[in-house]
């Protein structure tokens, strides 16, 4: 198992955790004008997860680190999947409405590009910081 690694740096993803799980939950449960159950549970668990994570970073149990470890993947899948899907309907909006669907396009752009850093980068950067250093055991 490795290291809590350095406080300051478990203080910050801890934070960036739960208050990206609280943005989640905020921006789908109260931003989106709709449900639609593949988004309401993908969304849910994310948020869950990310929370989670970040308490456990916080409050510094032992398997914090397999926790982020999971809630990164989970964020991985979905913000790549939700990236992919933006990127692919702004196209289709542009390329079948012309100049119509270029705000549409437009919208799905800053959507994808508000959801880029805290599911995709912040994932990343976590990943990274929890990487397997020296002779450490890869659990």
């Amino acid at each position: 198992m490795c290291a809590m690694p350095a406080r300051a740096a478990t203080l910050f993803f801890g934070v960036a955790d739960v208050l990206t799980g609280a943005l989640v939950a905020v921006g789908v449960f109260a931003g989106l004008p709709a449900r639609w159950w593949p988004v309401d549970v993908g969304a849910g668990l994310l948020a869950a997860l990310d929370v989670a994570a970040g308490v456990a970073l916080l409050v510094g149990v032992r398997w914090a680190p397999r926790l982020v470890r999971v809630a990164c993947a989970v964020s991985l899948a979905l913000g790549l999947l939700t990236v992919t899907m933006g990127a692919v309907t702004a196209s289709w909006l542009a390329g079948v409405y012309g100049p119509v669907g270029s705000g549409g396009a437009l919208i799905f752009g800053l959507v994808v590009a508000l959801v880029l850093p805290y599911t995709v980068a912040l994932p990343l950067a976590q990943l990274v910081w929890l990487r397997p250093r020296g002779g450490e055991d890869r659990t």
